[in-house]
Parts: C-alpha cells; structure tokens; sequence
C-alpha cells in the first residue's frame, strides 16, 4: 500500500548505469500520496505547453540552465526527485549531473512524458 512507504521508498522499475528510474504508473500513484515526489521538468519552456503538456506541480528548469539554477533545488535536496523530460534522454543527464552533486533520491521517469501520455490516454 502506498501509505505505507516512507519517504525514501520511492518505488523504482530498474536501476541501469547508476540511474533509477520509475514507470509512469508508479510516479502517478506516488503524484497522490501525501508523500508525493518532487517533479522536475528539464525540457525547454515552449515544450511545455505542446502535446504532451506537463505534469501539475513540475518545477521546470531546463537542462542548459540546470548548473546554474541548482541552488532552487537544495530546499529539496532530502526529498524523492523524479525527472522528466520528453523522452528520457534530457532527464536521465540531469539525474546525473543532480548526483554529481550530492543529490541522492534521484530518479528518472522511464520513458518521459511520451510514456506518461500513453499510460493515461
């Protein structure tokens, strides 16, 4: 049962090359419970208003300014952090450049945001 996971249970498909990442079905379960994930989305702003839309909540920061903008992110640094981008590709640097920094309950959304649109079609 979901209530019954702690904050640092964020469920996760598979860990490949050091990276976590979680199917849409486990980020939208977690998206309602009272312990929900920080959403990251790195996808450029004019992404964010097309087809796939964007998740209620998301901060975006894009990839290219992540660097930069990473100070927004440290009041968050002990909570779950789910990236998403597009496909995958752009989260999957930011998960890793997040961990190059000493963030570590990062994950990434398998598939992006084409994978969560076709799981909620």
């Amino acid at each position: 049962m979901e209530d019954a996971l702690t904050d640092t249970d964020l469920p996760r498909d598979n860990v490949q090359e050091g990276l976590f990442y979680v199917s849409p079905e486990q980020l939208a379960r977690r998206l309602r419970s009272d312990r929900a994930p920080l959403v990251l989305d790195v996808r450029d702003p004019p992404e964010l208003g097309g087809e796939l839309g964007q998740l209620s909540g998301a901060l975006n920061i894009p990839l290219g300014q992540l660097k930069q903008r990473v100070g927004e992110l440290s009041a968050h640094k002990s909570r779950d952090i789910v990236v998403v981008c597009r496909t995958g590709r752009r989260s999957e640097a930011a998960a890793r450049l997040l961990q190059d920094m000493g963030f570590e309950r990062v994950s990434v959304l398998k598939g992006g945001m084409t994978a969560w649109r076709d799981a909620h079609r």
